[in-house]
């Protein structure tokens, strides 16, 4: 069985952007809608060093982190490494530009030796990496879920994607066109391959530049960078390790509390604004449950409070709402209700924290 990497990097990656490039959290009244980011990533890396004690925890950004965020940050041993957005995307590229920030990290920390896992802020590590880490192996570890649980039977949302990837890849001498379609939350590459990824990377990255000039569908997000650039290296899905938990109404595809439970790492990307910030007081209290409990009320608490293994009656009346809408209404009247049903969560997770 392999044995671990004899350094493990946990990198979160983050630039500021404007709130247009990020539709998913609308942060507290009168804040900056950025902090919503830097609470998740005080719990993300409080989470990861309550299990992990031996891991490097590095935040690559292209701005310090503001008060009181930078403080916690720094008790929590996490490294702030800078690093230019040498890949910011013109004008009118497209949405979540900030994504394409990855690849400058990924330069960045190219020569720490290791491995390097990049994760997004929302992600809870509930036990030890190792067992996870065996499973990777000597491989880049990637994870992604089944494009039938991302969509309606009724709807191909991904056909843009495939279409463009077909335009692409010959150009990019690439002959493979079916390939998994793997999550921009979660990557672990190991330093031997990371030359190989960041080389098709870029090369991705410039073919898109120059397919948009010419008025051509091209890669907006790191998401298919990546798809394309680990074709190339040896991977491996990481499936019962690294899962997203989707926690509103539509598409709950996960939901089994003890799958969940099994998981190493939990993606819970609904929860910015809810979960997570109800995190963070203990994640920050040395002395607090987050800190002392044992795994396995660790993860009951987390879980609870994420919506991710347990729902208040309420939250349930409303996912149970929600679910009625995904399978009985079209995607118009599902995309006009769901702003409704974020804000009535929002609502609701307000008054329980009173």
């Amino acid at each position: 069985m392999p044995a671990r990497p004899p350094r493990t990097t946990a990198a979160i990656v983050f630039t500021r952007m404007p709130t247009s490039q990020n539709p998913m959290t609308k942060g507290r009244f009168r804040e900056d809608p950025m902090f919503t980011y830097y609470r998740c990533m005080v719990v993300a890396f409080a989470s990861v060093r309550r299990w992990n004690e031996d891991v490097d925890l590095a935040l690559v950004c292209s701005e310090p982190p503001p008060a009181p965020f930078d403080v916690e940050l720094a008790k929590l041993g996490v490294e702030v490494v800078p690093a230019p957005f040498t890949h910011r995307p013109p004008a009118g590229f497209g949405r979540w530009g900030g994504s394409l920030f990855l690849l400058d990290a990924m330069e960045a920390l190219r020569d720490r030796g290791g491995l390097q896992m990049f994760l997004d802020p929302d992600i809870l590590c509930v036990r030890p990496f190792d067992e996870m880490l065996r499973f990777q192996g000597d491989t880049v570890g990637v994870q992604g879920e089944r494009l039938s649980d991302l969509q309606k039977p009724s709807s191909d949302k991904f056909k843009g994607y495939r279409d463009t990837c077909a335009a692409m890849y010959p150009e990019l001498g690439e002959t493979r066109l079916e390939h998994d379609l793997y999550g921009g939350h979660f990557y672990a590459i190991p330093e031997h391959l990371m030359p190989v990824v960041l080389e098709r990377a870029e090369r991705a990255w410039k073919l898109s530049l120059a397919r948009f000039e010419q008025g051509l569908p091209a890669f907006t997000t790191e998401e298919p960078l990546m798809n394309y650039a680990v074709l190339a290296v040896p991977t491996t899905h990481m499936g019962p390790h690294v899962r997203s938990i989707p926690t509103a109404p539509w598409r709950r595809f996960l939901t089994d509390p003890t799958v969940i439970d099994g998981l190493t790492l939990w993606h819970c990307s609904h929860e910015k604004d809810m979960g997570f910030r109800r995190l963070y007081q203990a994640a920050v209290d040395p002395d607090s449950w987050f800190w002392t409990a044992p795994g396995r009320e660790f993860r009951a608490r987390t879980g609870a409070t994420l919506s991710a293994t347990q729902q208040t009656r309420m939250r349930a009346l409303l996912n149970a709402g929600g679910d009625f809408v995904e399978r009985y209404t079209s995607e118009r009247m599902q995309n006009r209700l769901k702003p409704l049903y974020v804000e009535m969560v929002r609502v609701h997770a307000s008054l329980r924290r009173r």
